[in-house]
């Protein structure tokens, strides 16, 4: 199947190498837990871990303001 041609849900579905991003330093081993934590997971789960995310990376930006 041509990459053109892929569905969301394919999209969705295909592994990330998290690791390799936290090993290049693109994402912290905090970011790296979180999104362990938020692959595979339902729906609802997932609106609760975003919302963890969303206030980790709030106090990142005011850490990143302030120093």
């Amino acid at each position: 199947m041509d990459h053109a041609e892929l569905t969301t849900e394919q999209v969705l579905r295909r592994d990330i190498p998290w690791e390799t991003y936290m090993t290049t330093k693109l994402i912290s081993g905090t970011a790296l837990q979180l999104l362990r934590r938020y692959d595979n997971r339902s729906d609802s789960y997932r609106v609760q871990l975003l919302d963890d995310i969303i206030i980790y990376s709030f106090c990142l930006l005011l850490l990143f303001l302030t120093a």
